[in-house]
């Protein structure tokens, strides 16, 4: 809409420009018909005292003149014009406006028949006089005499003609309306700016808009517009601050060139320059306005040549991005300089502005068409860079997934097949954390810079269609970017660009000379094998890019196995949620004997969850899922809650026994659950010694720093810990005997073929006897045969769990078998004489 307007505000100040100068051809031809018709004389009043009678008395001491007479400051200069009889037609002797005051006295036979005072400052003109000085000169059969007394403010010149009253009309009417027109395209650019600086809470337009409207003001008082614009006192008001509104003016102009071209480009000590040129034009406007209109004409000049110099020094010093618009604005502000430069010229008295009349309104239209222009360049602008910054990346510049996505759909539009190659870099995070944003963004720019170098070298075929065009590069998000291959697949060619990108990334990335490197993560699917539209297209190669690949492969393929999984996964965390609240999550219980003495130790609670579509998800399934979700807590709030519940009636049943719960390693830290257990265990009048948390070895070795306090934490409430799936990570003994656990699992994967297996038989053997020494106890996972049991009950192993002993059992099938086996003197036998039969 904006641009819309500044077009037609342009076009219409173009038609007011060719007006003026029709006009000004006009009056040239008018003027040159004029010239014998009146003869003028002039008089120098050094004394500002004489009158009109003395004037008359002293009239062979006047010179003959031209039209143009130089008046000097604080001198009344007396102009007679005579004018020859002539009957039938009306003249009118007309000046141009000067700043100061005009007395016309008009004379015939010696009689005083007309007195006309021309003073716009003091509100004493009409505004026909104000917009062009004139006296009527009835017609008459003798001549008449046109005495002029005209005293400026400053040196300036006074410009007298003659017309017939149809011509002058005609030269009035056509002066006032353009004079209308530029002042109305002036205050209407003025309002627009305005509204933009509201509605979009800009202060550089604002500031435009109040420099625009006070050289309206400032150029209405000079042709005297303002009179028939304003009631007398405003107009008046505007015509004696006219200086100090030019001042302002320079202050507005300088507040346009701070918020436009300053601020966000230049550093900060340009914003104390402009504050300091701000105060000093305020004190320069408040000295000025009682001093004379000479002084004031000085400090406009001073004023004018320093903010000239500053805003020319910071168009110089714009960056390089920058230097067209620099060049733009100087030649949006050329006008007003010029036009500047001959009202100065003209005040000082060095040559008659008046000449210059149509040339003065004409730069100052171009001056405001240029603004207008500019306005609408910038705001152009704007929206190009928004538009690309819609479609680009805005710290690389490359294109975004819309970009890609656009791409895609053109391809897929003509049914050519391409590959879809993501990669995702994994330093990124690290770099921003160790070295800032700033370096990390140079960094990123410096390595895509080396990837399209090698890709538009060694590419063979892009997404272009032209031959020669380059592999482009997009960027989907912070860490993910994507090169579109074009042709069929061959995976081959895949490897080459996988290999290029991941040589250049695994460089490294270079820090105080310490070499940090990149490892990339590439996910490759292709148009139609893997999919056929640009949605699923990306989604693919998106779950490549998830999956991990196999061997020593720096890229994966797509495989719909790893779409099915992903399916499941997102699945399973989407019902994780609901299946707490549902109630979907059994607790089973898997007993526990103590192999020595062949009695009940206890049971290790073990979660199942049935789910309605899936199926029954084995914990391994969902218990990583709900790790990453965030969901681990309510799940464990929920089993402790459930499994010391039963724990209260097992031991009713069987006071000894003991409970074990797996308490994730992302979990054990969480205060809640340590307040959660405190609670339960009150509240159920349970023995704390009864209850084994069980953590994994690896989650001890991830929570190293933190771990030793949190087991004290546990043991000082009497809960005993454990260490579960011993084996499978890499504590050392000194380390372990630093966390102090009560008791230590050995990984059923060391337990279930220690018949056959000498090594098994020696770790199985060396952990029990470690564990001794360090005063934990130690229990077997996995014994599913006699001669399993049998061989851990001779390496001094404590406890046992497996399906010898009995599978994972629902809590009231649970109760059943505890019922049975307390009731018997061996176990051992027992299960011995089960297993024969």
């Amino acid at each position: 809409m904006w641009s819309g307007v500044i077009r037609v505000m342009a076009v219409f100040l173009v038609m007011v420009t060719a007006l003026l100068l029709d006009s000004h051809a006009r009056a040239d031809a008018l003027l040159a018909g004029e010239q014998a018709a009146i003869s003028l004389k002039a008089y120098n009043d050094a004394t500002n005292q004489l009158s009109l009678a003395e004037i008359r008395q002293i009239t062979t001491q006047m010179t003959e003149t031209e039209q143009i007479v130089k008046l000097q400051r604080g001198v009344a200069t007396w102009v007679r014009v005579d004018i020859p009889p002539n009957v039938q037609h009306e003249q009118v002797i007309y000046t141009q406006p000067i700043e100061g005051v005009l007395k016309f006295y008009l004379e015939r036979a010696g009689k005083l028949i007309q007195y006309t005072l021309v003073a716009p400052a003091k509100e004493l003109v009409s505004p026909a006089q104000a917009v062009l000085p004139h006296v009527k000169v009835p017609g008459s059969k003798y001549s008449a005499q046109l005495y002029i007394q005209a005293q400026g403010s400053h040196p300036q010149w006074l410009s007298i003609s003659a017309a017939s009253e149809s011509e002058f009309v005609q030269r009035f009417s056509s002066r006032v309306f353009l004079l209308g027109v530029e002042a109305g395209s002036i205050y209407f650019l003025a309002l627009f700016l305005l509204m933009m600086a509201v509605t979009q809470f800009r202060p550089g337009l604002l500031a435009l808009a109040a420099y625009v409207l006070l050289v309206a003001f400032v150029s209405g008082a000079q042709s005297g517009i303002n009179t028939l614009l304003y009631p007398a006192v405003v107009s008046g008001a505007l015509a004696t601050y006219s200086s100090q509104f030019f001042l302002l003016s320079l202050a507005c102009a300088l507040c346009f060139f701070h918020y436009f071209v300053a601020q966000k480009r230049l550093n900060e000590q340009h914003k104390h320059y402009v504050w300091r040129l701000l105060w000093a034009l305020l004190l320069v406007v408040c000295v000025s306005a009682p001093l004379h209109a000479s002084y004031q004409l000085l400090f406009q000049v001073m004023a004018g040549l320093v903010i000239t110099a500053y805003v020319a020094y910071v168009l110089w010093m714009q960056p390089r991005q920058y230097q067209y618009e620099a060049r733009l604005l100087a030649l949006v502000f050329v006008p007003a300089l010029i036009l500047l430069v001959i009202l100065m010229l003209g005040q000082l008295g060095v040559f008659a502005s008046s000449h210059y009349y149509v040339l003065n309104h004409a730069l100052l239209t171009g001056h405001i068409l240029l603004l207008g222009y500019y306005v609408y360049w910038h705001e152009r602008q704007k929206k190009l860079l928004l538009l690309r910054y819609a479609n680009h990346d805005k710290e690389t510049g490359l294109p975004n997934r819309h970009m890609l996505q656009k791409a895609l759909d053109g391809l897929q539009s003509t049914h050519q097949h391409h590959t879809l190659i993501m990669f995702r870099p994994k330093v990124l995070t690290v770099i921003r954390l160790n070295m800032g944003w700033d370096y990390a963004a140079m960094q990123l720019k410096s390595l895509l810079k080396k990837v399209q170098f090698q890709l538009d070298t060694y590419g063979r075929v892009t997404i272009a269609a032209e031959p020669n065009s380059k592999t482009q590069i997009y960027r989907l998000d912070d860490a993910l970017f994507a090169i579109v291959l074009r042709g069929k697949l061959e995976l081959s060619q895949v490897e080459q660009y996988a290999c290029l990108l991941a040589s250049i990334f695994e460089e490294g990335v270079n820090f105080k000379g310490e070499l940090l490197v990149d490892q990339l993560e590439i996910g490759v699917a292709s148009n139609p094998i893997h999919a056929q539209t640009t949605e699923a297209l990306m989604q693919r190669a998106l779950q490549a890019i998830s999956a991990r690949p196999l061997g020593t492969q720096k890229w994966h393929l797509f495989d719909q196995n790893d779409s099915l999984s992903l399916e499941r996964r997102i699945k399973v965390a989407s019902s994780l949620k609901y299946a707490i609240s549902q109630n979907q999550f059994t607790l089973y219980f898997q007993p526990q004997v103590k192999l020595q003495q062949g009695e009940v130790f206890g049971a290790e609670v073990l979660l199942r969850w049935h789910h309605p579509e899936l199926g029954m998800i084995p914990p391994d399934e969902f218990i990583p899922i709900a790790e990453t979700s965030g969901m681990i807590p309510e799940i464990t709030d929920w089993v402790v809650e459930q499994a010391l519940s039963a724990q209260a009636e097992l031991c009713r049943l069987y006071p000894q026994h003991v409970l074990s719960l797996n308490v994730s390693g992302k979990d054990i830290g969480r205060k809640e659950l340590a307040v959660q257990l405190i609670t339960l265990i009150s509240q159920l009048s349970l023995a704390p010694s009864q209850l084994m948390l069980e953590i994994t070895e690896s989650a001890t070795l991830a929570n190293e720093a933190d771990l030793n306090e949190i087991i004290d934490g546990f043991k000082r409430l009497g809960v005993k810990m454990a260490i579960d799936d011993f084996g499978t990570g890499y504590s050392s003994l000194a380390y372990l005997s630093q966390l102090g656990v009560d008791e230590i699992k050995i990984d059923k994967s060391f337990v279930m073929n220690i018949a056959s297996s000498a090594t098994n038989q020696t770790i199985c053997k060396a952990t029990c006897d470690m564990a001794h020494s360090l005063g934990s106890m130690v229990v077997a996972e996995g014994v599913e045969s006699v001669h399993c049991y049998q061989m851990l009950q001779a390496f001094g192993c404590d406890i046992g769990q497996g399906f010898y002993i009995s599978r994972p059992l629902p809590f009231t099938q649970y109760q059943d078998w505890l019922a049975e086996f307390i009731a018997l003197d061996d176990i051992t036998q027992h299960l011995a004489s089960e297993s024969s039969l």
